[in-house]
C-alpha cells in the first residue's frame, strides 16, 4: 500500500458535488501518475442513500422490545451502489489499492453521535432503546449490502468499517461493532473471506485509537489492518482557525513528539502482529490560503516550509516503521489541499514531500557516498559495500519490526530474518544515510 492519499469531501458529503467536484476518472489517473499507490475514498451511506427512518423509534431506555423493524427495511439505493462501484473501478483500473471508507456527516449525525450523551444530548439514544436497536441494525444492514456487492472484487479493494468513531463511541462498543462487521463481511464469502479490513478502536483518538482495540477482536481474524489519524499538534495543523496560532513546526521537540507517539503504535503493532495504516494526517494550507477563492485566510496559517516539513516527516515516520499512509486531501475548497481538482494540478511541494521525503531528520546521502547491497535477493548472508564509514544498519519489515546491526557489516547473517521485503536504512558516521530495499528469501520454512 505504501504512500497514499485521501479523496475526501466528495462522496462523504450529503450529496456528491456539494463540498468538492464530483469524481471523474481523471482524478484517479492523476493520483496514479503522480506516484501514489493507495487511495482512501470516504463514502457515506446514510441520509437519502439508504431507506429506513429510525427516528420513528423511541430513544428512551428500556424500549428495545418495541422495535419492530427488520434488516429489509434498510436498503441502499441501487443507483448509489452503482456509483460506488464505478468509482471503485476507476481506482482499481489505475492499479491503485482502493479503501472503501464508511465516512460522512450523515453517518455522524444519524449513527456515531447518537452514542454520546455528553457531546450530542439531542441525538443521544440509550443503549436499551428501540432506536438504538434500529440504528445498529441499519448500520449492519448497510455493511451486508456493501459486502455482497463487492465480494468478488480483487484483494486490492479494502473495507474500512467506520471513520473516527472514537470521539463518541467507547472501546467496548467498538469491539462489538468491529466484531459484527468483520463477521458480516467474512460470512458474505468469496474474496471477502480473506479481504483486508481496516479497523480502529473507541474511547481515545489519534495514535491511541488502535491501542484500544480488544485482544479478542485482533485474535479473531488474521486479515485486519489497524488505523489511526494524526493531526497533532492542533495549534499548528489547524492554525488557519481563529483559536490556533502556532505557524511554525520542525524543532527537536516537535519531531520527538511524533517519534514517541509513532513508536507506541509500532510497539503495539509488533506485539499484536497487526499492520498499521496512518489513515489521515495533514496541516492547514500555507497562510490559510484557499485555492478555490485564491485568497489568504483571516487568521493566518502554517508557514510554507513548516507545512512541507510536517508532511514529509510524518510520511517517513510512518514508512520507516512499516506503516502505510493516506494523507488527508479534500481538494481546492478544503483547508488542507494537496490535489487541486479544478485544474488537475498539485500543491507541488507538499506532494513531493509525501512522495520523496527524507529519512526522519537524518541528512540524505550525497552523490559522493554510495552503498551497494548484494546479493539481492539474499539468502543466509548479505554484504554491504560502501565508500564511507557505516555507523549502523537497520532492517525494517512491512510490519515495522526492526533488526539493527552496529558492527561486522560484511557477510551479515540474515538467516534469522523471515522471508520478505525489507527496508534497510544505512546510517553513516558523518550523519548521512541512505535507504535500500532488500528481498530476503531463505531456504527454510518460516
Amino acid at each position: 500500500m505504501g504512500r497514499g492519499i485521501n479523496m475526501g469531501n466528495v462522496m462523504s458529503a450529503p450529496v456528491e458535488g456539494n463540498w468538492a467536484p464530483a469524481f471523474t476518472e481523471s482524478y484517479f489517473q492523476d493520483v496514479a501518475v503522480a506516484g501514489f499507490k493507495t487511495v482512501r475514498v470516504p463514502m457515506d451511506f446514510f441520509g437519502s442513500r439508504t431507506s429506513g427512518d429510525t427516528s420513528v423509534y423511541s430513544k428512551d431506555a428500556g424500549t428495545a422490545a418495541t422495535y419492530t423493524g427488520t434488516p429489509d427495511d434498510y436498503v441502499v439505493s441501487s443507483a448509489y451502489l452503482d456509483r460506488v462501484e464505478e468509482v471503485i473501478n476507476w481506482g482499481l483500473n489505475q492499479n491503485l489499492v482502493v479503501i472503501l471508507d464508511f465516512h460522512g456527516s450523515t453517518l455522524k449525525s444519524e449513527f456515531i453521535e447518537t452514542f454520546n450523551q455528553t457531546k450530542a444530548p439531542d441525538l443521544y439514544t440509550y443503549p436499551t432503546s428501540a432506536k438504538r436497536a434500529a440504528d445498529n441494525e441499519k448500520f449492519r444492514a448497510i455493511w451486508s449490502q456493501i459486502a455482497n456487492r463487492f465480494k468478488d472484487y480483487t484483494y486490492d479493494l479494502l473495507f474500512e468499517v467506520i471513520n473516527e468513531p472514537f470521539f463518541n463511541i467507547t472501546d467496548v462498543e467498538m469491539d462489538v461493532l468491529n466484531t459484527d462487521i468483520i463477521n458480516i463481511i467474512r460470512n458474505s464469502g468469496s474474496n471477502n473471506a480473506a479481504r483486508n479490513i481496516v479497523i480502529t478502536g473507541g474511547s481515545k483518538n489519534s495514535y491511541e485509537a488502535p491501542l484500544q482495540i480488544g485482544n479478542s477482536v485482533i485474535a479473531s481474524d488474521s486479515n485486519l489492518i489497524a488505523t489511526f489519524h494524526y493531526y497533532w499538534p492542533r495549534a499548528f495543523t489547524a492554525s488557519s482557525s481563529q483559536n490556533q496560532n502556532d505557524y511554525d513546526w520542525g524543532n527537536s521537540s516537535d519531531t520527538a513528539e511524533i517519534d514517541t507517539n509513532f513508536d507506541a503504535v509500532q510497539s503495539w503493532s509488533q506485539t499484536n502482529n497487526i499492520p498499521i495504516l496512518l489513515g489521515e494526517f495533514g496541516a492547514d494550507n500555507e497562510g490559510g490560503f484557499n485555492y478555490s477563492t485564491q485568497t489568504y485566510g483571516d487568521f493566518g496559517g502554517p508557514d510554507a516550509a513548516s507545512r512541507v516539513a510536517y508532511y514529509g516527516y510524518l510520511a517517513e515516520a510512518a514508512l520507516s516503521r512499516g506503516f502505510a499512509f493516506t494523507a488527508w486531501d479534500a481538494g481546492d475548497e478544503s483547508n488542507k489541499t494537496v490535489y487541486k481538482v479544478s485544474d488537475r494540478t498539485w500543491v507541488e511541494d507538499v506532494k513531493n514531500a509525501l512522495l520523496n521525503a527524507g529519512t526522519l531528520g537524518v541528512k540524505k546521502v550525497t552523490a559522493n557516498q554510495t552503498c551497494k547491497i548484494y546479493p539481492n535477493p539474499a539468502s543466509k548472508f548479505v554484504n554491504i559495500k560502501a565508500n564511507a564509514e557505516i555507523m549502523s544498519i537497520k532492517f525494517f519489515n512491512l510490519l515495522g519490526q526492526q533488526h539493527t546491526i552496529t558492527d561486522n557489516f560484511n557477510a551479515i547473517d540474515v538467516s534469522i530474518l523471515k522471508d520478505g521485503l525489507y527496508l534497510l536504512k544505512v546510517v553513516f558516521k558523518d550523519g548521512f544515510s541512505t535507504n535500500q530495499k532488500l528481498l530476503i528469501h531463505n531456504t527454510f520454512t518460516n
